[in-house]
């Protein structure tokens, strides 16, 4: 079996409904990923100041500061300007995508979503290093 290339990934998940914030932590932790979570885009946005996920999952509908301006906020970070982006939304507009991709995201995926959407959506954007990849 080919080792996990994966394990030890750190994801940042950030989402306002506490309950989805908690199964999806859980599930991305026993498939081997390190997982950090924050319920508000600007309790993530402290939590960076210490931390360099190599992927952040995002709500784009939060309150205060929804996942549209975190997203904005963050590619102008240099620090985290290159770091894959996923944003989750209720609303799957055709414009809700163009305004995410045009803001920096590097996936969107729809609410309702299950384990095997969330996990696609990681693996087309992990950015993995080609060393760890040819290891794996």
């Amino acid at each position: 079996m080919a080792a996990n290339i994966f394990h030890g990934q750190h994801i940042l998940l950030i989402d306002d409904n506490a309950r989805l914030l908690r199964s999806m932590a859980f599930l991305l932790t026993v498939t081997g990923f390190e997982v950090t979570t924050a319920a508000s885009a600007s309790e993530a946005l402290q939590l960076l100041e210490g931390i360099s996920p190599h992927l952040i999952v995002a709500d784009a509908e939060m309150s205060q500061m929804d996942g549209y301006e975190f997203l904005t906020t963050i590619r102008a970070n240099p620090h985290f300007s290159s770091t894959p982006i996923v944003l989750t939304s209720a609303n799957y507009e055709l414009d809700d995508l163009m305004h995410a991709l045009d803001l920096g995201a590097d996936d969107f995926i729809p609410k309702p979503f299950d384990i095997y959407d969330l996990l696609d959506a990681i693996r087309r954007n992990m950015r993995v290093p080609h060393t760890q990849r040819m290891a794996g």
